[in-house]
């Protein structure tokens, strides 16, 4: 009775130890996709109610499914630019660009965040070069113009303006511009751009998305 016992209760236990230690297979695979699309999800609730750092948090953790890895780090760049955690944000962009070195958004949102650092300099350098690329780029213009105006180069950013009068009239920046340009550069003439009722903050165009 023992000896037919115990082939029966070596096999229970095998069995009761499969079915508490080993998988399915696919198992773990789908419960990981599960979860990093559930920290997706969160991450996406809090930027809803503007919480971009705790949304950063949920980005992070959704990156540890490759499939939406991509998709997660750019979402991650963008919660750092809207927190405005600038070195954060232009760690994660430059990582992008130098993975598609031609994208003209991922260099625009580059040269803003190094504006926004506080990096004015080095800013104007890039913005004047993407304008030079990028000629029919409404928003490398406008924030070109608005940066030189900030940093106090109004007649630098006056043949600028009307340029971009010219090539993107219905631009919500002109008025803006043109208040500011009228109370820095002697001499300014745009009667288009009189009695504009701008509050003049002229300020730069987010372009970290």
């Amino acid at each position: 009775m023992r000896k037919a016992a115990l082939p029966a209760l070596l096999c229970l236990l095998f069995l009761s130890s499969c079915e508490s230690t080993f998988r399915i297979p696919g198992e773990e695979r789908t419960i990981l996709k599960n979860i990093a699309a559930e920290y997706y999800n969160i991450a996406e609730g809090y930027v809803g109610v503007k919480n971009y750092s705790k949304a950063a948090e949920y980005y992070k953790l959704a990156m540890r499914d490759p499939e939406i890895y991509q998709q997660s780090y750019y979402k991650l760049a963008r919660a750092y630019a809207l927190a405005q955690d600038w070195d954060s944000a232009k760690s994660c962009y430059e990582a992008m660009l130098e993975k598609d070195p031609e994208n003209m958004n991922l260099k625009l949102s580059v040269a803003y965040i190094t504006a926004m650092r506080g990096e004015s300099d080095e800013a104007i350098k890039m913005f004047k070069k993407l304008n030079e690329e990028n000629p029919h780029v409404q928003s490398v213009l406008e924030n070109y113009i608005a940066l030189l105006l900030f940093v106090g180069r109004a007649e630098d950013a006056e043949p600028l303006y009307f340029s971009l009068k010219e090539k993107f009239p219905d631009s919500s920046k002109i008025k803006d511009f043109s208040k500011q340009l009228s109370e820095s550069v002697d001499n300014f003439v745009d009667d288009d751009g009189k009695d504009s009722g701008s509050d003049g903050t002229g300020n730069m165009v987010p372009a970290a998305r």
